[in-house]
């Protein structure tokens, strides 16, 4: 490289050098020491207002501890008194925890005199230019009004737009049209007399030809293409309440089926059983917000819904719904149980309003991490809603949910709840599905009274045996792309540390691995990020007996260190045995430790008594604690560079 500035001889200072120099002598040096006495001056005042800040916070931390030392609160954690610095911290945590959610909560109840103002504001300026013209024009000042009014102030600038109809079809349909990798690998994994290795169909390719005017061979790298992992491995039963949450998270990620962090579409899911009786129950699904972008999309999940439903208006995707339980054979007289987490349980509850007048017969809602409390359910459905306390999502409506069986009736339970917390104390880790699962599982294993107890009795004859499940695909009609997840990039979302390329890479080379994919979920905030591994091996048996689970966590911990996520989740299932899934949740706790927790699912008893040696404890849910120190050395790449 050459040098910035070429060799040359000094000849000495100039004459206007040595002027310059004399200037600077004569003017800059006194200016600087002014400026040095300012700057001095503004650090000591400064110093005096960082001690005032600290006086105050101090003063707070311990006025806070006293409060909550008085009223003896154990949660979210036990606080310590505010003597040192990290103490003080975790004070300023509960402080900022407790006082977030009440926080959304009273700008909801005040949202229309909060903004209602502003809204007016722009419904006069609307009488002049158009840009501006959306109704409501002067009924601004109420919560449902002012979502409204955003809703059509976007429509004008092409966003929010929600006024489309649904285009239906089965999931496995929507593969074959939009990812036929995906479906072409998804035909050989089912398929039990399916040849040992798999190959791609001869007229397989990548993009079609026509678009490219070129003759294209097969994918070169069929088992290198995202999603195969993600999308075979579908639950095949739901039998328990914290299963109704397992499944959530995994609708809400097969929404992006080539795991590009787009949302592609909506998928609602469909399972029925057959009773004693020849009785047909039902459970219906529904997926959560998967894409934070203010342009509508294909996938009718998405931001644009949560503020039409937020305006008490009915959504492309309630419509979705409906349609799907109409071209599922549901009918009349036959008991459906609709569940949701999020905006799926926002979309289950226009359901239930909807559901006498379409021909369908609701008896139960469950949602979790749902406002419901502006919502009138029909009596005649008996309602579980599930809330961590926490949490800011069920608030944002600015009401409580009604709890009717103080008026006679005992049909709407809410259930509120303290999961534990990871490390870091975020919000975002109290509102996702498997949160949500674990407190599920408390309720269940300990029921908090009598109604809830009741229930859950009722709710067993939707989780017994022989259950078929359906899967089924809703988009917006139209021809509308994939948004993203989130409409910019954040800091808690571009760092890779380990790459999951590299780890995905490494994995695949295990012996009798097939495929993996290594992807991240945002069934939660935009932020809230659970880190998933999912891996199709040959079979199950020897992956127990030489493979360390450790190592993987090892990988996947790295992607947990490096970005700010909730935890990771880990699921194994096997060609020879495809009835058997096993999957782990791990987190890292307030207290440093590790938090694992073990899920089993068997299709039917020859597969549990099959591997009864390999999972002493069945199908029911196990949790394991390790040391701060278990998975240490976290492998990082990154800090390799």
């Amino acid at each position: 490289m050459l040098p910035q500035i070429p060799p040359h001889t000094w000849r000495g200072r100039s004459a206007a050098g040595t002027a310059m120099f004399v200037l600077w002598l004569v003017v800059a040096v006194p200016l600087s020491v002014v400026a040095g006495l300012v700057l001095l001056a503004l650090g000591a005042l400064a110093a005096a207002v960082a001690l005032v800040f600290w006086l105050v916070w101090a003063a707070v931390a311990w006025v806070w501890f006293a409060i909550e030392h008085v009223q003896r609160i154990p949660y979210p954690f036990a606080l310590r008194p505010p003597a040192g610095r990290r103490a003080r911290r975790l004070v300023g945590s509960s402080l900022y925890l407790a006082l977030a959610p009440r926080i959304v909560g009273g700008t909801a109840r005040l949202a229309g005199v909060v903004f209602g103002p502003l809204l007016l504001l722009a419904s006069v300026a609307g009488l002049f230019s158009t840009r501006w013209r959306a109704r409501p024009y002067v009924a601004v000042f109420t919560l449902r009004a002012v979502l409204l009014k955003v809703v059509n102030l976007g429509r004008r600038r092409n966003l929010l737009r929600d006024g489309h109809d649904a285009d239906i079809l089965r999931y496995d349909d929507f593969l074959a049209s939009a990812f036929p990798h995906i479906r072409d690998f998804l035909d050989w994994w089912r398929d039990p007399h399916a040849p040992h290795d798999y190959t791609p169909s001869p007229t397989l390719v990548d993009v079609p030809a026509a678009l490219l005017g070129l003759e294209l061979e097969p994918y070169p790298d069929p088992l290198g293409y995202p999603g195969l992992a993600a999308g075979a491995l579908r639950r095949h039963s739901i039998g328990s309440l914290r299963d109704i949450f397992l499944s959530q998270r995994e609708i809400d990620d097969l929404c992006d089926p080539d795991l590009d962090d787009r949302a592609d579409v909506a998928l609602i899911r469909v399972v029925h059983r057959v009773d004693a009786n020849g009785l047909r129950h039902w459970i219906v699904q529904f997926p959560s917000t998967k894409s934070w972008h203010p342009r509508q999309g294909a996938a009718p999940n998405d931001l644009t819904a949560d503020l039409v439903i937020g305006a008490e208006e009915e959504p492309t995707v309630t419509r979705a719904a409906l349609e799907t339980m109409r071209a599922a054979g549901i009918q009349p007289g036959e008991p459906v149980l609709l569940a949701g987490f999020s905006l799926g349980g926002m979309v289950a509850a226009q359901v239930a309003v909807r559901a006498a007048r379409a021909g369908f017969t609701v008896s139960h809602l469950v949602v979790a991490g749902t406002p419901l409390g502006r919502v009138r359910i029909p009596d005649e459905v008996r309602v579980l809603a599930i809330e961590h306390v926490l949490d800011i999502v069920p608030r944002i409506d600015g009401r409580e949910n009604p709890v009717r069986h103080v008026s006679g009736t005992d049909g709407f339970v809410t259930v509120k709840a303290g999961p534990m917390l990871p490390v870091g104390f975020r919000l975002g880790a109290l509102h996702q599905s498997t949160a949500y699962a674990d407190t599920a599982q408390a309720i269940e294993s300990d029921p908090p009274d009598a109604l809830v107890a009741s229930l859950l009795h009722e709710l067993a004859g939707y989780f017994g045996g022989g259950q078929t499940i359906v899967d089924h695909a809703a988009l917006r009609s139209g021809g509308l792309g994939p948004q993203p997840s989130v409409p910019f990039y954040l800091h808690s979302t571009v760092q890779d540390g380990i790459t999951r390329g590299t780890l995905r890479q490494t994995l695949r080379r295990i012996a009798g691995v097939i495929a993996v994919d290594v992807y991240q979920s945002r069934a939660g905030f935009a932020t809230t990020i659970l880190w998933n591994a999912d891996v199709l091996v040959r079979s199950l048996q020897p992956w127990f007996a030489s493979v360390e689970r450790f190592a993987v966590y090892r990988g996947l911990l790295s992607l947990l260190k490096r970005r700010r996520a909730v935890g990771i989740h880990f699921r194994l299932q096997a060609k020879e045995t495809p009835g058997v899934i096993w999957e782990a949740t791990v987190q890292q706790m307030a207290d440093g430790r590790w938090r694992e927790i073990l899920d089993v699912s068997f299709d039917d008893a020859a597969s549990e008594a099959e591997f009864e040696r390999a999972f002493p404890g069945g199908a029911e849910p196990a949790v394991v604690f390790y040391p701060a120190s278990a998975f240490e050395p976290i492998v990082d790449t990154a800090s390799r560079r």
